[in-house]
């Protein structure tokens, strides 16, 4: 069974994008929300802010997501931010050393 993800994109007042992710975040789930997340790194914005508080799990392949959508919003001129990130995550982070290249910000 493909456990679910739910992603919430809401315009901010300064012009910076923020995404609320709630879920499960994993091979199956990462490939649903990429596609989307692609978009909204190359749609011009300052800022791209994933809030990742919702976010109940999240393997390797949810964390890979985010260096790979970090790498396409510095490519666009836009600057990537994790805010809300579960100690959990933020743990498995610093382990495969992502923290090294995505702005973290805890929960």
């Amino acid at each position: 069974m493909t456990a679910l993800i739910d992603l919430k994109a809401v315009m901010e007042n300064d012009g910076d994008l923020r995404v609320a992710l709630a879920g499960e975040l994993d091979l199956h789930t990462a490939a649903q929300v990429e596609p989307r997340l692609t978009e909204l790194a190359a749609s011009g914005r300052r800022a791209l802010v994933l809030d990742l508080s919702g976010i109940s799990f999240c393997d390797s392949s949810g964390i890979d997501l985010f260096v790979r959508v970090h790498h396409r919003c510095r490519s666009a001129g836009t600057t990537l931010r994790l805010c809300g990130v579960p100690p959990l995550v933020a743990k498995s982070m610093r382990v495969l050393g992502a923290d090294r290249e995505l702005e973290l910000a805890a929960a």
